[in-house]
């Protein structure tokens, strides 16, 4: 017994030590992943960190996780320049949420977890920044959820791969089908929003002719990209007068679509536009009330945690979600059509499901008196 006692008194404090130093190594990861990940920057190529100002490839020293940003305060051991806090934050988040996934989950499944919160910081930073979930880390996600399932069906409480693969899969499937059908509703309803000035703005197109145009809306510009993200979307804009290649027009409505230009009397591609300017009292852009990239988030998140993680997940995230939006409002921080990343919250509602969804239910179960 006492054997059994020493054994288990060095054991436990060496998985948790080297749980913690394989998190902080991963959070190293993690932030390269956060930053090269939506600049499209290979993962592989430079295979060093470098500074993301003065290009330098970062000494061994100063590319230790924590240490190195606090030893350097948060700058460039070269060129001086700040290095974003988001590294420190995501080296120390990552090595307190294996930690917390090592606590909670036993051995094989803690694995699995790893590998999903690993995903989810990377989804967070990378949307707060953004407003985007790149394809790689969902699809990942994805990938990684259904196989982990497979090769450790203890994931989903069974025994059997091919029982924890179909568990995974009807995740999967719930957790994006029903996000996607959040989406097309909001699109539906919340699918545009309004600027009407009291009295004309000027208005122009300009850079028409290349990949991403920009519409000038009294001297703010509005992205192209963003606003096309479905072949149907359209910015209307009521212009009190306006200027098409030479030509004057007063009164006229311009629909914008991704590639041309309609009105009652044009159709032109973009590229054949050369000059446009006008006035406005009336402006209409389509907006996304869920982008697709927290849907399949959410189908990776649903290979993970199952059917069940799927419906505790989503509602939490909305209430999460809301709480922000209203407290921002009220703090002035925000306004109701300022755009708001929602993968953070499907990130929190997937990690409050890992580390203690089942005893949450339970405690509301109880309130309720089910």
């Amino acid at each position: 017994m006492n054997d059994s006692l020493n054994f288990s008194s060095i054991t436990v404090p060496l998985y948790f030590t080297c749980v913690v130093v394989a998190g902080l190594a991963l959070g190293s990861f993690a932030g390269c992943c956060i930053y090269r990940i939506p600049r499209e920057i290979s993962l592989l190529k430079p295979a060093r960190s470098y500074c993301p100002h003065c290009g330098v490839t970062l000494k061994p020293q100063h590319n230790l996780p924590v240490i190195s940003w606090l030893l350097l305060r948060g700058r460039c051991g070269r060129c001086g320049s700040r290095i974003s806090p988001v590294y420190l934050i995501v080296e120390l988040l990552v090595p307190i949420l294996f930690l917390a996934v090592a606590l909670r989950v036993a051995w094989p499944a803690v694995i699995a977890n790893f590998g999903l919160a690993l995903l989810l910081v990377i989804a967070t930073f990378v949307d707060i920044e953004f407003f985007l979930i790149p394809d790689l880390i969902s699809i990942s996600g994805i990938v990684l959820g259904l196989l982990f399932s497979f090769c450790w069906p203890v994931l989903h409480h069974s025994d059997s791969p091919l029982a924890g693969l179909f568990l995974s899969l009807a995740g999967c499937l719930l957790g994006g089908t029903i996000l996607y059908l959040v989406s097309e509703g909001g699109k539906v309803f919340f699918g545009r929003y309004k600027i009407i000035p009291s009295s004309p703005i000027r208005f122009s197109l300009v850079d028409s002719a290349t990949e991403n145009p920009c519409l000038m809306l009294d001297g703010e510009p509005f992205d192209w990209a963003s606003h096309f993200l479905r072949s149907r979307d359209r910015i209307l804009v009521r212009a009190t007068e306006v200027t098409i290649n030479d030509e004057q027009c007063c009164n006229l409505d311009l629909c914008f679509y991704r590639d041309r230009l309609k009105t009652v009397r044009h159709d032109l591609k973009l590229e054949e536009i050369r000059e446009l300017t006008g006035r406005t009292q009336h402006a209409e852009f389509p907006r996304e009330a869920m982008g697709l990239g927290d849907v399949k988030l959410m189908a990776g998140i649903g290979a993970f945690v199952g059917w069940q993680g799927v419906l505790f997940t989503i509602p939490v995230a909305a209430f999460l979600g809301c709480i922000f939006g209203l407290s921002a409002i009220l703090l002035r921080r925000k306004s109701m059509s300022t755009r708001v990343p929602f993968g953070p919250f499907l990130s929190a509602g997937a990690v409050l499901w890992v580390l203690c969804g089942p005893e949450l239910v339970g405690v509301y179960q109880r309130l309720i008196g089910v």
